[in-house]
């Protein structure tokens, strides 16, 4: 458990709670060139076919990949702009030659593979329909202990199993530094200057405690804040066996994001101009009509002029530029901790599309999270979304000052652009089987089983998942999503709910009351359980908290009643809006500044 009131500073994997704007140049990976970022689509595109990884070497398919490359017009999204982007016949060849390397690293015991871009990994074959049915009904009766959430009559987005409801509050939840010791309220952490933005002084999530086995069987050593163990013992089961499967899938990221490791461009170098005559100036300088020409010509120019851009390498794609790694992380035998969380999206006929979501990476700096997965269990009756993923980048290098225009048609960014670069997305509908019909009876009904989608990524990069709607406008449709978010492991571990008692004041009334109720009246019952929750002996230090939107105060003890809990995270969704406005300004968007870069030719 991290010692009370302290921050993790330069251990661990790279995280993205840190403020850029004091590094010149930004914060981030090398910046990728338009031409290699289309080359990623590109490759994107055919590993998104059925089987590719069987048909790739035969010469037929290839042709008819290249072919149909040869023409395309790849869509790069800049930071503020689209780019048309059409690969040459050597870069084609390239990425159909580098589809080796992603063979290679497909993990067919597990399952999964490279999805859109690096390190971001997905799969289609963890969750059967079998086990998609179970665990939807587990977590409808966990949805029936929160009567507020029936009933509705408009369109329903909600987390069903939410971190933020019975947070841990600073200087109010009871923290059990050893089983020797007396719980006592959390101070909020000690933060630098630096940390201003990325740390809350109030909040914070409560991960579980995770024992993975030598061979990698996850089993959850403390509860799961906000469902019951007590009450809901098969979810539990359903979620372990969910997040044995999942770690493959971190071992993966982790591997990928190992320092030992690093992330390889396609295209290395700058670009250069090969035509240096430019617009002469006027003679004179009061020649205002001249002047007001000259600086069209002059914009004009240095979009069109003759430029020679960076290239892949003259030899080709080198075998081992992809799949080879220094060092592999196995996540098997150790302790973890994970967050829970479990969201649900309903759509109603009648009722609005869902608006998406914004760019957002998972937690702050206090939860620490390295890695995340997402499963969606449920995608019914509504029109395809995707989860799309952006990272920040530093500085593009060995260009002139002020050269927009080769900034511009090299790597997408002009001047006072946010320093980020789109990498891609993947849908949440699988992708279409081959149809099988050698055993059905039935020449309507192939035997090939719907697939869920499961996506894993780095927190080094954000999301944002895209809008949708009803596919079938008459009929209601849903999105369910199981996610378990990773804390770095290559830290102490946080304080985890093995050091927090239960806050929910119906847990411990439950607890009480089947306690004591065999052995006491229950006018003392009663009066033990007011008790505990007015308790202040083991809470000296418990604020009364004001609560946001006109909540009142907290009863002062160390329970949460329901609607405290809500008042809490309705408070730390404001949180969180606010860190996540920071972390753009601060560190994904950093403003490029065309005329202040390092290794800038003078």
């Amino acid at each position: 458990m991290l010692p009370r009131g302290s921050l993790e500073e330069n251990m661990g994997y790279r995280h993205p709670f840190m403020f850029g704007t004091v590094y010149l140049g930004g914060i981030g990976d090398n910046p990728r060139t338009l031409v290699d970022l289309a080359m990623s689509l590109f490759s994107a595109h055919l590993r998104r076919k059925p089987g590719w990884w069987a048909v790739y070497r035969d010469p037929r398919v290839r042709q008819e990949w290249y072919d149909d490359a040869l023409d395309r017009r790849w869509d790069v999204r800049g930071p503020s702009s689209m780019f048309k982007t059409q690969l040459t016949p050597k870069q084609i060849n390239y990425v159909l030659d580098e589809l080796e390397g992603y063979a290679t690293l497909k993990d067919e015991n597990n399952g999964c593979e490279v999805s859109c871009f690096e390190r971001i990994w997905e799969s289609h074959t963890l969750i059967s329909p079998s086990f998609a049915t179970s665990i939807l009904s587990e977590l409808h009766k966990l949805k029936n202990d929160f009567p507020q959430w029936g009933g509705h009559n408009q369109n329903t987005e909600h987390t069903i199993i939410d971190p933020l409801l019975h947070c841990l509050v600073y200087n109010r939840t009871l923290v059990r530094a050893s089983f020797s010791r007396p719980a006592r309220p959390l101070p909020p952490p000690t933060s630098g200057v630096t940390d201003v933005y990325t740390v809350s002084n109030k909040f914070s999530w409560i991960p579980s405690d995770i024992l993975v086995s030598p061979t990698g069987g996850c089993e959850f050593k403390s509860y799961i804040n906000n469902i019951n163990p007590e009450t809901h013992r098969p979810l539990y089961r359903l979620l372990s066996t969910l997040l044995t499967s999942s770690l493959p899938l971190f071992e993966h990221i982790l591997t990928d994001l190992h320092r030992n490791n690093p992330l390889g461009l396609r295209i290395y170098g700058s670009c250069r101009y090969t035509v240096w005559e430019e617009p002469e100036e006027p003679e004179h300088s009061d020649d205002e009509e001249g002047w007001a020409r000259y600086e069209k010509e002059m914009r004009q120019w240095s979009m069109n002029r003759p430029l020679q851009l960076p290239d892949v390498p003259s030899g080709g794609y080198m075998r081992g530029s992809v799949e080879a790694r220094r060092h592999a992380v196995t996540l098997k035998g150790r302790q973890l901790q994970v967050f829970v969380r479990v969201s649900q999206i309903h759509l109603i006929p009648g009722g609005p599309e869902y608006s998406g979501t914004d760019w957002h990476v998972e937690g702050m700096r206090s939860e620490r999270i390295v890695a995340g997965v997402h499963h969606f269990v449920q995608c019914e009756n509504i029109t395809t979304p995707s989860l799309h993923f952006r990272m920040a980048v530093s500085y593009p290098r060995q260009f002139i000052a002020g050269d927009t225009g080769a900034t511009l048609r090299t790597w997408g960014l002009n001047d006072g652009d946010g320093c980020q670069q789109y990498v891609g997305s993947v849908p949440i509908s699988p992708p279409a089987l081959p149809l099988d019909f050698s055993t059905s009876t039935d020449a309507h009904s192939p035997t090939s089983s719907p697939r869920f989608t499961t996506i894993a990524f780095p927190n080094i990069y954000q999301s944002q998942l895209t809008p949708f709607r009803l596919a079938d406008v008459t009929k209601d449709g849903r999105l369910t999503v199981v996610s378990f978010l990773l804390v770095d492991p290559d830290i102490r571990p946080l304080v985890s709910t093995s050091n927090v008692p239960p806050q929910q004041s119906t847990w411990v009334r439950d607890a009480v009351y089947d306690a004591l109720m065999s052995k006491l009246p229950g006018e003392l019952v009663e009066a033990v359980w007011s008790e505990v929750v007015n308790a202040k002996e083991d809470a000296a230090g418990a604020e009364s908290v004001k609560m946001g939107s006109g909540a009142g105060k907290a009863e002062g003890g160390w329970v949460m009643t329901q609607e405290e809990a809500e008042a809490y995270r309705r408070e730390y969704v404001g949180v969180l809006e606010r860190f996540t406005q920071a972390s753009n300004n601060y560190h994904f968007c950093i403003p490029f500044d065309v005329w202040n870069s390092p290794e800038m030719v003078l």
